[in-house]
């Protein structure tokens, strides 16, 4: 049997490519093209000094940010006074918490059944002659503590700590 030769019309076939595979071709070969690009070495170039510039920044923000953690000093100075030491200790025992993480250490001497009212009159006389009653602004509490310990101390004769004295870690507005 002898085959007929192909015809040029079945060889001839082509298919054609859908626009969208055309399209997606198209963008490979633009992204080859422009980056294999030799202009994208001088841009590179160009770039290098802002990358050292903030490269060098950041070294120097890191030393500094080191030189301040090292002149911070680590601990609060440790108190001179041994009569400030031994009621921080009794404190240490003898506080009740109030909160189960925090422990915020007040003067022993405000549970002595005699002087704890004597205390608590001076805090709130201070309280009223520094601020009348409210307070108006950050600190406040420290010119309170203030007020009160000058009036244990003059017309009592008590010696008081502040909360401030007692919780050297503690920052109070």
């Amino acid at each position: 049997m002898i085959f007929p030769p192909p015809t040029l019309s079945i060889q001839g076939k082509r298919r054609n490519p859908s626009p969208h595979e055309d399209l997606f071709v198209k963008i490979g070969a633009a992204a080859l093209i422009t980056l294999t690009s030799p202009i994208w070495f001088p841009l590179w170039i160009l770039l290098l000094p802002f990358r050292y510039r903030r490269e060098r920044r950041k070294r120097e923000e890191d030393i500094i940010r080191a030189a301040l953690q090292a002149s911070l000093p680590k601990e609060p100075p440790p108190p001179t006074d041994p009569k400030l030491l031994r009621r921080r200790e009794i404190a240490r025992q003898t506080n009740k918490r109030t909160h189960p993480k925090i422990s915020i250490l007040y003067d022993p001497i405000r549970d002595d059944p005699e002087i704890g009212p004597i205390i608590k009159a001076a805090a709130d006389r201070a309280h009223q002659e520094v601020s009348g009653g409210k307070y108006e602004h950050l600190g406040t509490c420290h010119l309170i503590w203030r007020r009160q310990k000058e009036i244990l101390k003059e017309e009592h004769g008590i010696t008081w700590y502040s909360p401030r004295k007692m919780n050297p870690g503690v920052i109070y507005d």
